[in-house]
């Protein structure tokens, strides 16, 4: 079985739609699939990840031009091309596969709707699945993967699919990558002595700072370590404001973060993917909503008190989100023990099994 992802990563995408498609390839390929991820350049080296993960890389042409206006799905300005450009595209470089034709496409793009789904299943002959979690646009696909907390995810998805659809919804589907189903888990201490802060690969509001400044602002004195990528628009500026603090620490482009979760008392980070790692981790968490679609993923957890979430993503707010979890051990028990019930690592497994089934 051959099955192609598709993904992109960019400064103001992120890594991590391709960071969990590559979580889902390794599971795919753990049960016999051979993974093909299709990527377009968009100045992120998103081909770079997907062959140091081992799989084969199909890069698309970077943007000639920006998009014309007219008629388009949100976030259509991540793709850099319109929809029916990108699935011709992608349909035309599957369609040319080396070592066969693919029997499955995966898409996890916030760019692309129906239009592009089935544009893709007709030229190849093949069902595309989609992962997504924003329930903004109609999707032609068979299966659809959203790893959000929601209490009615059919209700959520009614009205954008269509009656064969098969829904596979909530945190027991959230795509961790291998190393998380076993790796060591957060343990409880009395005092917070370190603090990890990971804002997302390329954090396009230039969040990092201010929460160097909140910590300080709500008295924390200990270790700090920042997790940045090289795709970090300002990294430079990054490595200058943590070179001037004591006990401050910059690590860049860590081959996965479940022992960064895992080492640090307490954790400040950015809503999305890695959400779901430092729940498995079990890692405290005060989580900021740096994108509006963030709160999609934070807002359920907030309620029954699975993570913190900041009143909003200034150095005032995440000083006053981060008192009460430095200084209340039974607190970030708590959330850590609600988090590690929610997710158990086994979610890409999962989702490759129905994948691959016939």
């Amino acid at each position: 079985m051959i099955v192609a992802l598709r993904a992109d990563a960019s400064a103001a995408i992120g890594f991590g739609h391709l960071v969990r498609c590559l979580a889902l390839g390794h599971a795919l390929r753990a049960l016999g699939a051979r993974v093909a991820v299709v990527v377009r350049e968009l100045g992120a080296d998103a081909v770079g990840r997907v062959r140091d993960a081992g799989f084969d890389a199909i890069r698309l042409p970077a943007p000639e031009a920006p998009a014309p206006d007219g008629p388009r799905p949100p976030y259509s300005a991540w793709a850099g091309v319109r929809e029916d450009e990108d699935a011709a595209q992608t349909a035309a470089a599957l369609a040319e596969l080396p070592f066969g034709r693919a029997r499955r496409v995966v898409v996890d793009h916030y760019a692309f709707g129906a239009a592009w789904h089935r544009a893709v299943a007709d030229a190849l002959d093949a069902p595309v699945a989609a992962i997504d979690d924003l329930a903004d646009r109609p999707m032609a696909v068979d299966v659809l993967v959203d790893p959000n907390r929601s209490e009615a995810p059919a209700a959520k998805w009614a009205a954008c699919l269509g009656a064969g659809t098969e829904l596979l919804a909530g945190p027991s589907h959230a795509l961790l990558g291998p190393a998380y189903a076993r790796a060591p888990r957060w343990r409880p201490r009395d005092a917070v002595r370190s603090v990890g802060v990971f804002l997302g690969g390329t954090d396009p509001g230039d969040h990092a700072p201010g929460v160097l400044r909140a910590l300080d602002a709500a008295g924390f004195d200990g270790e700090i370590e920042v997790v940045a990528t090289r795709a970090y628009p300002r990294l430079e500026a990054l490595r200058s404001a943590v070179a001037a603090r004591p006990r401050t620490t910059l690590s860049i482009d860590l081959p996965d973060l479940a022992a960064f979760f895992a080492r640090h008392d307490l954790q400040v980070g950015a809503g999305g993917g890695a959400t779901w790692e430092r729940c498995c981790i079990g890692a405290p968490t005060l989580a900021i909503a740096v994108a509006d679609n963030q709160r999609r993923v934070l807002d359920p957890l907030a309620g029954p008190r699975v993570i913190r979430v900041a009143d909003a993503a200034t150095p005032d707010a995440i000083a006053r989100g981060l008192r009460p979890l430095l200084d209340d051990p039974a607190l970030r028990a708590a959330l850590s023990a609600a988090a590690t019930r929610l997710v158990d690592g086994g979610g890409a497994a999962r989702v490759a099994h129905r994948l691959l089934r016939p």
